[in-house]
Parts: structure tokens; C-alpha cells; sequence
């Protein structure tokens, strides 16, 4: 009885501090408690966690979190384009960008040249520059791109994928990545002129929709494969990872 009520305090005493720390009502952090896995662990006896201190199982808990969104690693092939000879390979930064109301941006690529003509939705991005670490250069890509100032929530994953057509192999490193304010593009030239690169603001389920209703020609096709599991998987870590809100 004396060890049932002790676990009762500690959960109690815990799931108070995840509300403060993270700015939560009661309700959502017992949500976020209940459904995390520290719980399991609390609820095995053999792991002695209930007579650790309400900030370990704090720390255990964001921690747990985090680890959540690492490590995520997707390979994909061109299936669109015969395969080729793959001659270089080109490192990209792309961001998932959200904002406080749950909105999701991308670009409208339209575009007519050895890809196809397509009207595409794309996460922005882009190469990254000679000696840029990727951190700063998806944050100058979103401002070029997107005109935003964000802040960096968590990396995503990585997507490797190929381009057969160009000869590319595309190594995408992903971020979650949340607005905190809005200025001007920077667009270049092509962007403007080859590719009229647009913002679009959707939320989670019309941004599927886009994706889906762009897989009408072959790039529209590897694109889509190659964004819908990173959205996906972003939304996931939205829902699950409170230290983003």
C-alpha cells in the first residue's frame, strides 16, 4: 500500500513539473505522461524508478522525447528514370516550417524543362553552401525561400534518394523548424523565372491532398515519395514531443 501511494505522489509531483517546464495544463501533461514511455518503465518494479525524484523522471521523460526524433533514416531509389551512372552527390537542407497555429509551409514549384512540365509542392531547401554547417544553411535557404525567420525545433531525418536523369544522388537532411517572424525573399533567378517559386501556407491533411494530387508526372512522383513519410513523420513528433510547443 505505502509503495502504491508513493508512485501515486511521484507520478502527481512529475506530471506538475512537465506542465510548468513545458507550459501545459494538468490535463495535457498527464496526456503526454500517460501516453510516454516512462511509464512502463515506472510501472516495472525492477527498474526502482519509483524511488527515483520527480525531476529524474522529468529528465527521463524529455529525454525519451528526444530520442524519439533521431536517427530517422529513409532510402529511396529513382524509379521514374532509367537507372544510371550517379556522378556526384549533392547535400540539401529542407525544413518542415510550422507555425503557432498549426499551419505548414511549402513552395509551388511550376516548371518546364528536362523534368517534365509540372506544378509541384516541395519542402523549401536547398544545397548546402561551401563551409556552411547545415544548421545555418537551412535557415538562410527558409529565408531565402520563404522569406521566414525560424527557429530550429529538431532534425527530422535524412532522405536519400536519387535524381537518375542528372546523374544525382540527393542526401536530404530534414528539419522541424517553427517561424518566428516574416521579412523578404531572396530569390534568385532561376527561382523566380525557370522554376516561379511561390509560398504555400496548408494545414497537415490539405498538404497531403497537394502531394498526392502532384504525383501526375515522374518528378511530381519522387518528390512525393520522398516528402509525404518526412511529413508524416513530422506530424508525429508535433503531436508526441512537447518541448516544441
Amino acid at each position: 500500500m505505502e509503495h502504491i501511494l508513493s508512485k501515486t505522489i511521484l507520478i502527481s509531483q512529475t506530471i506538475e513539473l512537465i506542465a510548468k517546464k513545458h507550459k501545459l495544463s494538468i490535463e495535457e501533461a498527464r496526456n503526454r505522461f500517460y501516453s510516454s514511455k516512462v511509464v512502463e518503465m515506472l510501472d516495472d518494479d525492477e527498474t526502482g524508478l519509483y524511488g527515483e525524484s520527480a525531476l529524474y523522471l522529468l529528465s527521463l521523460f524529455d529525454e525519451r522525447l528526444k530520442n524519439e526524433s533521431e536517427e530517422w533514416i529513409l532510402n529511396l531509389k529513382d524509379g521514374e528514370w532509367p537507372i544510371a551512372t550517379i556522378n556526384h552527390d549533392r547535400t540539401i537542407v529542407r525544413g518542415i516550417v510550422i507555425d503557432d497555429e498549426n499551419n505548414f509551409y511549402f513552395v509551388r514549384v511550376n516548371r518546364d524543362d528536362m523534368f517534365g512540365k509540372a506544378t509541384l509542392i516541395e519542402t523549401s531547401g536547398g544545397g548546402v553552401e561551401n563551409g556552411e554547417d547545415l544548421e545555418t544553411a537551412i535557415k538562410r535557404e527558409l529565408k531565402e525561400e520563404l522569406g521566414a525567420n525560424v527557429n530550429i525545433m529538431c532534425k527530422i531525418g535524412v532522405v536519400s534518394d536519387y535524381y537518375n536523369l542528372i546523374n544525382r544522388h540527393n542526401i536530404n537532411n530534414y528539419y522541424l523548424c517553427k517561424i518566428v517572424s516574416f521579412g523578404d525573399k531572396h530569390l534568385t533567378k532561376d527561382e523566380i523565372e525557370a522554376f516561379h517559386l511561390s509560398t504555400l501556407k496548408l494545414k497537415y491533411e490539405d498538404a497531403l491532398a497537394e502531394y498526392e494530387k502532384c504525383r501526375n508526372t515522374p518528378l511530381g512522383r519522387l518528390i512525393a515519395n520522398r516528402e509525404i513519410p518526412v511529413l508524416k513523420r513530422a506530424k508525429q513528433i508535433i503531436d508526441k514531443d512537447i518541448f516544441l510547443l
